[in-house]
């Protein structure tokens, strides 16, 4: 028995607005590692993620039947809402960042629809292939720069007109490292739910290269080198002292999931959900960790 309801899972899950709200609090944590005061960039982030997520699936309908049976149907049976939501969510999501934050908070808005182009439709010029998706490790670290770039950075292009946020720049600097270490991993979690159909269709991932086991090896690597950053980035004053502190349960709960994806009999799927929802464990530990170090950044 489902404790949330199939359609209600659907509408949240399949229409992007459970990645939205996922951004918004990763969001809110690359404003904390910056120093900046939450601004408009949480409703930008939410929007433009929306609205990237639905065009992305809209346009992959047929290739990823197989690996997104469930999915594929939900978006199928709603295509035009979906187009609309999409243009409406990132209308609005540019008139924001162009409201609060100028030619720069635009572009950083921008910038992951640009790649997603390039990502999921046939326009990269090469004769061996014709879309970043189908390209070995260039696909992770496509998806894993699109995101981590304006999260971190349309914080500060919001607030960039107040002079006491000039030294966050060297703090959201951080974040964008941080995220794409943590997109990364989502993306290779997600693959490995995917091995069986990628492989199937000759696409070529972690999972479907090096084998689901070293695949979540390498992860374990990976979240030992992000949590590594953020610690020696507090070290030298980059970011507040408590950071590795408040994002250590994070990395924990993420370890879990990539371990639990073959040392359980749990869904793959619902694992992925889980790993979806990392920004809001993320998001809580900063809040809690923070306020208990206090303004000074010190545990009292």
């Amino acid at each position: 028995m489902r404790i949330v309801p199939p359609r209600l899972y659907g509408a949240v899950v399949h229409s992007s607005v459970f990645l939205g709200a996922s951004t918004i609090a990763e969001v809110f944590v690359a404003s904390a590692l910056a120093g900046i005061t939450p601004n408009a960039a949480l409703a930008v982030g939410f929007l433009i993620t929306v609205g990237v997520y639905n065009f992305d699936k809209l346009a992959d309908l047929d290739a990823d039947a197989e690996n997104y049976a469930e999915r594929t149907a939900f978006v199928a049976s709603h295509p035009r809402v979906y187009a609309a939501c999409s243009v409406v969510a990132v209308a609005v999501a540019i008139w924001l960042a162009v409201r609060h934050g100028g030619v720069y908070a635009l572009g950083l808005t921008l910038f992951p629809g640009v790649v997603a182009a390039f990502y999921s439709v046939p326009l990269v010029p090469l004769s061996s292939v014709d879309r970043l998706k189908d390209v070995f490790l260039v696909n992770t670290a496509t998806v894993s720069l699109a995101w981590a770039v304006p999260v971190a950075f349309i914080p500060l292009a919001v607030a960039a007109t107040a002079p006491e946020y000039a030294a966050g720049a060297a703090g959201a600097a951080v974040a964008a490292l941080w995220f794409f270490f943590r997109s990364a991993i989502s993306v290779e979690v997600h693959n490995v739910r995917d091995v069986t159909g990628d492989a199937r269709n000759g696409v070529e991932t972690l999972p479907t290269v090096v084998g689901v086991r070293r695949t979540q090896l390498g992860l374990y690597g990976l979240e030992l080198v992000s949590l590594g950053l953020v610690w020696a980035a507090s070290w030298v004053g980059v970011v507040p002292a408590w950071a590795p502190v408040a994002l250590l349960p994070s990395v924990a709960y993420s370890t879990w999931i990539t371990h639990a994806l073959t040392g359980s009999d749990r869904s793959v799927e619902r694992l992925c959900t889980l790993r979806d929802g990392e920004g809001v464990l993320m998001a809580v530990g900063v809040a809690v960790v923070a306020s208990v170090a206090g303004p000074a950044g010190a545990f009292v």
